[in-house]
């Protein structure tokens, strides 16, 4: 994995775990799907929306140059600092059981990505 594309993933994680707090956010804050315009009139959801959008593009950048035996472990990630950063913001509980498997994701990753390294 070429250091572009390392700073590409990470971005990603970033807009893709901060697209999925917008979200939350949105839905705490009255936006409901069965109700179209209460999306469309929340800073939160479009905000959400557009920050999936760019991830897209940006894991596109990623795909050009990196398998995706190498690339697709790091979206795990988001599987780790999304409940880290929602327990301050939204008072989310992380059980023991839960914060037992993102160790497990964090080991996964690392396995993984130290053979992008070797």
């Amino acid at each position: 994995m070429t250091r572009a594309a390392l700073f590409f993933a990470i971005l990603t994680v970033l807009l893709n775990g901060g697209g999925q707090l917008l979200l939350r956010q949105a839905a705490l804050s009255g936006a409901e799907p069965t109700r179209p315009l209460t999306l469309l009139a929340s800073g939160w959801f479009l905000s959400g929306v557009g920050s999936y959008g760019v991830s897209v593009l940006t894991w596109l950048h990623v795909l050009r140059d990196t398998p995706l035996s190498i690339a697709t472990p790091f979206i795990a990630i988001v599987y780790v600092a999304v409940p880290l950063v929602s327990r301050p913001l939204f008072g989310d509980v992380i059980s023991l059981r839960m914060a037992l498997g993102m160790f497990l994701v964090v080991a996964g990753v690392t396995l993984v990505g130290s053979e992008t390294w070797e």
